[in-house]
């Protein structure tokens, strides 16, 4: 019933503010699109101006007298053509002052083959850097010529600048007596948009008909914006040349110029330049929502808790219980059948308690007895194998070998005999096991030798007493001594899996090892837990799985002739490490 309460209360209140929301972004962007076409217009309306008006003074100052007059054939008296050309840079200089925002005005003369100029001294044309640009009109059959930076692009002055070049005089129909250049710096054009404000992100740039930026304001790197522009050129071509798209995440307006230089401009707003415009509208709306989401949610929850406080007591009890919090209990109690319920809950939770305290210590016992019972198995297996050797070498009479090993076997027993619940380092363990592998060796003709390569600290673990003495023996009994050689070797290996998070140790030999067929009965053996086969090994497995938990595994590889490897993988978080380093002896 709360819940219903709830839906009924909120989710009118979420649709209206979701319509409201939406309604209010929709009519936003319509506005940005509308505005961002404008300005694409605006710039283009720009450009088209500058163009026209280039074209204007182009027709302008080649039918001023000065410039005619500078253009016909020298006359015999040097003195008059110097004069001309003097009146004619003074005419394009006093142009380019008054014009403002070009870079120089240049007249190319026909008949003379030189180029007067606003900015330099009159020279060859073959020694101008207009000279390529002349060739280039010159070689065409139009009228005028616009060039920016694609059009030459080795040319170093078309990077920075765009030329205007007109005939002199503009009719085609009359003999052409020279050329007028109008030049202009790029950063004029770079001026018209820089003040252009499209948000942090957004942008406007000014391309050439190959994609070429004359002018930007994109904080982009140069290659970076390359790519940009690219991608919208190609996308705009692609949907036929639209006045405005959509691309990626971005609104585009783009136009191109209708006048001779055919020039685009790209104005890209992204769009969540167009969320924060809406963004008052949207946190206005959130915030009452959100404060009547919450005055309805505290009202129907406080109707909800004093209606129902009593029921949910008791089913926090029960999830408590469930959780296994037994000391948890219910502190209200209600005068109906509810609070009986409570009463009830309280009474088994202090039973549940009882058994389970009962039942822990059940099982600790329990799990005491196993080691002991385990370890009782194994002591007697080590000492009837010691003390054959002793009765052979008594029947030898060899008095001499027979102390040393009663001394051995002295100190062995009293390492075994110890308290069964103690554990001991790894490194303890060792040095049993030398003192173990010297006793066989004065047995057996064949020489063991056991080498260990123990990882820091793991010589400092803690594992159960007795534990790697059963897997030696196997290696000795049933591996080195039945391949009859006159030495053998066990390498016991200790180190962390950091990868798997485990601790291993490996105990190999050089024996006979087994097969495919025996190895396979093996695995089986040490998987039944009553077997009577391999209680050597079964019960060190078993004493692993006690000390470190069921995660433990003991794991053997073998391939037959070459010896068998063992081993045992611990998880590390059950490993402890004593603070104290034992001192070997």
């Amino acid at each position: 019933m709360i819940l219903i309460m709830l839906a009924v209360s909120i989710i009118p209140l979420v649709v209206l503010s979701y319509i409201s929301i939406s309604v209010s972004s929709s009519t936003v962007e319509k506005q940005v699109n509308k505005l961002n076409a404008q300005l694409v217009n605006q710039v283009i309306d720009r450009i088209e101006l500058s163009m026209n008006r280039f074209r204007e003074l182009s027709v302008q100052y080649s039918g001023l007298s000065s410039i005619k007059n500078a253009l016909v054939s020298p006359s015999e008296l040097y003195y008059e053509d110097v004069v001309l050309k003097r009146e004619l840079i003074s005419v394009l200089t006093t142009a380019s002052a008054m014009i403002g925002n070009v870079e120089g005005l240049q007249v190319y003369s026909a008949v003379t083959g030189e180029i007067l100029s606003s900015t330099e001294a009159p020279s060859r044309v073959e020694q101008s850097v207009y000279g390529p640009l002349i060739e280039l009109f010159l070689s065409s059959p139009r009228t005028e010529l616009f060039l920016d930076r694609d059009s030459i692009p080795e040319m170093d002055m078309l990077r920075d600048a765009s030329v205007y070049m007109a005939r002199i005089p503009y009719n085609r129909y009359e003999e052409m007596k020279g050329v007028i250049l109008i030049s202009m710096n790029n950063d004029q054009f770079q001026q018209q948009i820089e003040n252009i404000q499209l948000g942090s992100e957004g942008s406007i740039t000014l391309l050439t008909p190959a994609g070429s930026p004359i002018a930007t304001t994109s904080k982009l790197s140069d290659e970076e914006d390359k790519e940009r522009v690219a991608t919208i050129l190609s996308h705009w071509r692609e949907l036929g040349a639209p006045d405005q798209f959509a691309e990626a995440s971005s609104i585009i307006s783009v136009k191109q110029t209708g006048t001779y230089d055919d020039w685009i401009v790209v104005s890209e707003i992204p769009s969540k330049e167009l969320t924060q415009d809406t963004g008052i509208i949207r946190e206005t709306v959130i915030y009452f929502l959100a404060l009547l989401i919450v005055l309805g949610a505290a009202s129907v929850l406080g109707f909800g808790y004093h209606l129902y406080r009593p029921l949910q007591a008791v089913k926090r009890h029960v999830n408590a219980i469930k959780k296994g919090q037994l000391d948890a209990r219910v502190n209200t109690f209600a005068n109906n059948e509810i609070g009986d319920l409570g009463r009830m809950l309280n009474a088994m939770a202090i039973r549940i308690q009882e058994l389970v305290n009962d039942l822990q210590d059940s099982e600790k016992l329990k799990r005491r007895l196993e080691v002991r019972a385990l370890q009782s198995q194994i002591n007697p297996h080590f000492m009837y194998n010691t003390l054959n050797t002793i009765r052979m070498f008594a029947m030898l009479k060899d008095y001499d070998k027979i102390n040393k090993l009663m001394g051995r076997f002295v100190g062995l027993l009293r390492y075994s005999m110890e308290n069964y619940d103690q554990t001991v380092q790894l490194d303890q363990e060792l040095d049993y096991l030398k003192d173990y592998v010297g006793l066989l060796n004065m047995r057996y003709k064949c020489q063991i030798t056991l080498t260990y390569e123990i990882e820091e600290p793991l010589g400092r673990m803690q594992i159960p007493k007795l534990s790697l003495q059963p897997l030696i023996e196997n290696s000795v009994f049933h591996g080195i001594l039945p391949k009859k050689a006159d030495t053998g070797l066990i390498a016991v290996r200790a180190f962390t899996d950091r990868q798997q998070d485990r601790v291993v140790v490996e105990i190999r030999d050089d024996g006979t090892g087994l097969s495919d067929e025996d190895l396979e009965k093996l695995r089986v053996h040490l998987l039944r837990e009553e077997s009577s086969e391999n209680i050597g090994l079964q019960n060190v497995r078993m004493r692993l799985k006690l000390m470190f938990g069921q995660s433990t595994s003991m794991e053997m590889l073998s391939e037959e002739g070459s010896g068998l490897l063992i081993r045992i993988e611990l998880q590390a978080d059950q490993v402890q490490i004593k603070e104290e380093e034992y001192e070997r002896l």
